[in-house]
């Protein structure tokens, strides 16, 4: 089974399919109304059989009554006032019934079609339901709403599941182009209801490490092979997790935080830190000064630094050529050992 997600023109057919599927689901509102309709017409004929007839007119039969009955919801009267007070009665009080339960059901069927989100759980499930490759994230904190910042710009549909309906990042969410679903990721239901095993990725990165334990324990018994990125405040239990319970990705917030604020402390210059074993790497964002003149194969073959990108003209290129000279008023993304930081400093200095 392909988790990678589909081209954009697929998941718009999808997202196509999916709202047709939740306008047949809308229908359903409809049930109700037309059922009290039927009843109304059917005992509106039966009482127009037993009482409809005009003054000096024989009996109606049970077509006309049917008929007349019928026509009596849409406020027509097609015959003269009944004799029999009931025949009365039901020629002032049958209209008024038609109106209010086709009122009814219209505002039903607009509300279920028009308001997705008073009917969130079962449009977010259709909608899943027509989905692969997409990612769930679990939690729109500060780390959450990040992540979700990053997928977005990568093109992916993201589905969020958050706690809190006063969130204040729900509505840039919804900008990004996220589904949000308002519930509790630990219900029992939510991850199945978000079709998780089509999905790419599950990441749980709520405030409470052991809910997102939990929440990934969950997923794991749903689908034993969904990719899991967990975040846990606790290092120790982030090793243990990533060792025992299978989740491929276990990453402690603090852990990762750390290298990136020891180098920046520093050198303000360090704009990313990455741990690789014992060794903290760094990325150094500068102004190109000394190194102006240098090649980017010569900063690696010599000097033994990797360059990210190069800023040239205003614009970022992530992927330059190894033959590319730095030039002044340039700006270089360098990537290099952190006990490296005062040597990348003097080499770029003039």
């Amino acid at each position: 089974m392909s988790r990678r997600a589909p081209p954009q023109w697929v998941r718009h057919r999808r997202r196509g399919f999916a709202e047709f599927l939740f306008h047949l689901h809308a229908l359903r509102v409809l049930v109700r109304p037309l059922g009290s309709l039927a009843l109304v017409w059917l005992v509106g004929a039966v009482l127009h059989h037993a009482f409809g007839a005009a003054p000096g007119a024989p009996d109606s039969g049970w077509s006309d009554a049917f008929f007349v009955s019928y026509n009596l919801l849409f406020m027509e009267h097609l015959t003269d006032l009944p004799a029999h007070p009931v025949g009365q009665a039901v020629q002032y009080i049958q209209p008024l019934f038609g109106i209010f339960l086709l009122a009814e059901g219209l505002v039903k069927l607009g509300i279920t079609v028009f308001r997705k989100e008073d009917n969130q759980e079962r449009w977010m499930s259709i909608l899943a339901s027509t989905t692969s490759g997409h990612i769930i994230l679990c939690g729109l904190g500060n780390v959450g709403f990040r992540v979700l910042e990053e997928l977005a710009a990568m093109g992916h549909q993201v589905f969020v599941v958050e706690l809190d309906d006063s969130c204040p990042s729900l509505d840039r969410a919804r900008e990004l182009g996220a589904e949000v679903l308002i519930g509790d990721a630990r219900a029992e239901n939510t991850l199945r209801s978000l079709n998780v095993h089509d999905a790419r990725a599950l990441i749980v990165a709520t405030d409470d490490d052991l809910a997102n334990l939990e929440i990934a324990m969950d997923a794991r018994e749903t689908d034993s092979e969904i990719p899991i990125v967990l975040r846990l405040f606790d290092q120790r239990l982030a090793r243990k997790v990533q060792s025992s319970l299978g989740i491929q990705v276990s990453f402690s917030t603090s852990k990762l935080a750390a290298p990136l604020l020891a180098g920046a402390a520093l050198d303000t210059a360090v704009v990313g830190a990455h741990r690789v074993g014992d060794q903290v790497l760094v990325v150094m964002d500068l102004e190109v000064a000394g190194l102006a003149g240098m090649k980017l194969s010569e900063l690696a073959g010599t000097h033994g630094l990797t360059t990210i990108a190069v800023m040239r003209d205003g614009a970022w290129n992530t992927r330059p050529a190894i033959a590319t000279k730095l030039a002044i008023g340039d700006r270089v993304q360098l990537l290099a050992a952190s006990d490296r930081l005062d040597e990348v400093r003097a080499l770029n200095a003039v």
